[in-house]
């Protein structure tokens, strides 16, 4: 059998082509050297997106159920349906939190804190979420 590297290999290594050998040939282009390092960061979020997007979509999708008093099973659904049903429930636990007036100690507002930390672990995680 032939080895195939990962998806999340093969960006990376694409990332580290950009920072090791593009940008310091591009350094002294500020646009392309822009550019670049917005492709990198990119690569990034696609790579993590790729290794924990569907379990933290997942944790997200049945914490937001929870809260809404749904039941459901994440685990069942295709990858299209579940981003679906999160932005679904995300648009009734807004409207929740607005008609209850829910404090920022709520269970309502530690869920929603939850799920803004999944985003920054796939966006940005040098942002520290702790």
């Amino acid at each position: 059998m032939q080895y195939r590297p990962e998806h999340t290999d093969l960006l990376d290594a694409i990332q580290e082509f950009l920072i090791k050998e593009v940008l310091p040939a591009v350094k002294d282009n500020d646009a392309v050297a822009y550019k670049t390092l917005v492709s990198w960061n990119m690569l990034g979020v696609v790579s993590r997106e790729l290794k924990n997007g569907r379990t933290l979509l997942e944790q997200d999708t049945a914490a937001l159920a929870q809260m809404l008093g749904e039941k459901i099973n994440p685990h069942e659904f295709a990858d299209r349906a579940l981003w679906q049903k999160a932005q679904q429930l995300s648009v009734a636990a807004a409207k929740s939190i607005r008609r209850s007036k829910a404090s920022v100690a709520s269970a309502e507002w530690q869920t929603v804190k939850e799920i803004l930390k999944h985003n920054l672990q796939i966006s940005n995680p040098r942002y520290g979420t702790d």
